[in-house]
């Protein structure tokens, strides 16, 4: 193995903990918003772990396969080709893993947005189980069809 190689992976893999650690403390951070319990502070800072983990193994893996590769030039073309090429690649699972905890935001939002109007319909109901509506036939039961007296024209079939 080339001094060049080791230069490479050495600067690879400094990049990819550096990065992966940044993306786990603000993904951790991101997830779990400003007003939060301790315990979904928790579940966020588990979510930025996975998503930080998978972003760690696949961006070594292809950290080393990119090392594998041949490249034609001299050891200082080669390395910076190398480095250009594996920043390109992290920039893009950065993103894809950016995404990942996007969505899970997303779904974080819409569920407590769910919950808000669950706990309001509870809220619009009266101790005795009925619920309030401004609508006056509301709750009453179906009243029976009153037979027209004498001094009424029945109704056309």
């Amino acid at each position: 193995m080339d001094t060049g190689t080791v230069y490479y992976l050495v600067a690879g893999v400094a990049v990819i903990v550096i990065v992966g650690r940044l993306l786990a403390f603000s993904g951790k951070r991101y997830l779990a918003g400003a007003q939060v319990s301790a315990r979904e502070r928790e579940s966020a800072g588990s979510v930025a772990q996975l998503v930080s983990m998978l972003f760690h193994l696949v961006t070594l893996g292809l950290g080393a396969l990119l090392a594998a590769i041949p490249f034609g030039g001299g050891e200082t073309t080669v390395f910076l080709v190398r480095i250009g090429v594996l920043l390109i690649l992290v920039a893009l699972a950065y993103a894809v893993a950016l995404r990942m905890l996007t969505r899970r935001k997303q779904e974080e939002v819409v569920s407590g947005f769910d919950a808000q109007v669950r706990e309001l319909r509870n809220e619009r109901q009266h101790p005795n189980g009925y619920e309030v509506s401004n609508d006056p036939s509301a709750g009453m039961a179906p009243q029976p069809r009153r037979e027209p007296t004498l001094g009424e024209p029945r109704p056309r079939p």
